[in-house]
């Protein structure tokens, strides 16, 4: 079974050691961060699967850290901070807080229990959906590796290059205008990123998603 990956943003070095060393015990790959900009890079360039970030972490442009790590992508994100940010975190998106300081055992625990959750939420035919994309992508996978749902989604982004698509219009033309649900979407993309490493796709949140080839982004 592969491992999932969890990003740990975090400028305290002996906290970001303790809680990598309880992941990698627990089964997990990580890699680690010590801002939250390069936490954001790593989250474009290597997909995890989850992030755990720090609330104390420098601004990026201005913006709360977190919230611009949350912002960067559909991930799940699982927050350290004190007792007094814990309402406001969550507010703005975390889908787990956690008090320091923090036991391996807690945080192993919470990304697990989040890591479930997502997969349930997530999960095509899920609570979520109505199982269209089981019937859509049981089909051969073109030459490229990519199943037909995912071809065409591929598809849709390219022709749209460098500009952002919002999520009607990419539902419309990937699944022909049936109803699928956002987190099957963001499902499919989860997967589109993994297998297309030489290609960006970025998003913005509650909006929709575009593909850059070479930076170049367009309203």
């Amino acid at each position: 079974m592969e491992k999932a990956l969890i990003l740990v943003v975090e400028k305290d070095r002996p906290m970001i050691e303790e809680t990598v060393k309880a992941l990698v015990n627990a089964g997990f790959e990580v890699i680690e961060a010590f801002s939250a900009a390069d936490g954001i890079r790593k989250i474009h360039e290597l997909n995890p699967d989850l992030v755990i970030a720090s609330t104390d972490l420098p601004p990026v442009d201005g913006e709360n850290a977190c919230l611009r790590i949350r912002q960067a992508s559909y991930l799940p994100v699982v927050v350290f901070g004190n007792k007094e940010d814990l309402i406001l975190t969550l507010e703005q998106g975390a889908d787990a807080y956690i008090v320091k300081p923090a036991t391996g055992r807690e945080v192993v625990a919470r990304v697990n229990s989040v890591l479930r959750r997502k997969k349930n939420d997530n999960a095509p035919g899920g609570s979520g959906g109505v199982g269209i994309e089981n019937l859509q992508d049981m089909g051969e996978s073109s030459s490229d590796g990519l199943s037909q749902v995912e071809y065409r989604l591929h598809a849709c982004l390219l022709i749209n290059e460098g500009r952002l698509i919002d999520y009607p219009q990419i539902i419309t033309e990937v699944w022909g205008g049936k109803k699928v649900t956002l987190d099957t979407l963001h499902f499919y993309i989860r997967r589109l990123r993994r297998k297309l490493v030489n290609f960006r796709i970025f998003s913005m949140r509650g909006v929709g998603y575009g593909l850059s080839l070479g930076g170049r982004v367009t309203p």
